[in-house]
């Protein structure tokens, strides 16, 4: 049985954004190895542990490019744009049902982690990707602190974001990951 990890964040919550982004990293490797992986990366181009909007412009792109250039995690990202007003919930539901069940085999069993869902939220969105026929062990909460992996997806969350909002740079990455099949929108 292929066993399916799952790591979500998202972007646009705040009211003045137009738009909302739901960003899910799905693969079934070696988790220990793919961390260790971003770790080196986030070293490499002094990003470290720092979330998209803290962390210096160059940093940021060099580690985005860095990712692609080294195939980390490529094919496993996906993201979801919804134009607001829209519920939070609902974004979410839709882009993890597409991302899991365009990674998985027919045999397979997903954890979600999702940065800072509250016991209530896991709990509700466990019930609906379950009603949507999505096989789920469970919907967990991950910090970005503590994961790399969701720390990827806040990264990705964040250059979306700022590719929508006309940044050319993150326009330009964002673009040249999706030609290279290194990230899918759903």
């Amino acid at each position: 049985m292929q066993k399916l990890y799952c790591y979500v964040d998202e972007t646009g919550q705040d009211v003045k954004s137009e738009f909302f982004i739901v960003v899910a990293v799905v693969n079934d490797q070696d988790q220990n190895l793919l961390r260790d992986s971003l770790y080196k990366i986030e070293s490499l181009t002094k990003i470290g542990k720092r979330k998209w909007h803290k962390s210096v412009i160059d940093n940021r792109k060099n580690y985005l490019n860095l990712l692609i250039k080294e195939s980390i995690c490529a094919g496993d990202v996906y993201f979801g744009h919804y134009n607001k007003p829209i519920p939070y919930f609902l974004p979410m539901l839709e882009t993890l049902e597409k991302a899991i069940l365009g990674k998985a085999k027919e045999s397979y069993k997903a954890i979600v982690y999702v940065d800072g869902i509250d016991i209530k939220k896991a709990n509700e969105l466990t019930n609906a990707l379950r009603v949507r026929k999505i096989k789920l062990e469970l919907v967990k909460s991950r910090r970005d602190e503590s994961e790399p992996l969701i720390r990827l997806a806040d990264r990705w969350a964040g250059c979306i974001r700022a590719s929508f909002l006309k940044d050319k740079d993150c326009l330009e990455i964002l673009e040249r990951a999706k030609n290279k099949k290194y990230i899918k929108e759903v």
